[in-house]
């Protein structure tokens, strides 16, 4: 059984009472990262299950967690990022001189 993209979650669980938050994903990107912070924190950070779905379940501190909001671009960094794409955009021409 296949699940749908809209059956694969990520669910982020904490309560006032504990230190640690639970992080159950099916999201390849993010089991990635936890997985990563696992072999580089094993101390703090620990996958406690995984099922035949392909969804995994992380524990770690939660003051981890945070929000942030998007960078917001001045108009003069927007202008510099604007060029450097415009320049990865532009085909190399062949100097056959």
């Amino acid at each position: 059984m296949r699940l749908t993209n809209i059956e694969k979650e990520t669910v982020i669980n904490f309560n006032e009472a504990e230190r640690t938050a639970s992080i159950y994903t099916h999201n390849e990107a993010l089991k990635h990262q936890l997985l990563e912070l696992c072999q580089s924190h094993p101390e703090q950070v620990r996958q406690t299950a995984a099922n035949a779905w392909g969804g995994l379940t992380f524990e770690l501190p939660k003051k981890w967690l945070k929000v942030t909001l998007p960078r917001v671009l001045s108009p003069a960094q927007r202008a510099v990022l604007d060029r450097m794409n415009q320049n990865k955009q532009t085909p190399l021409i062949p100097n056959n001189h």
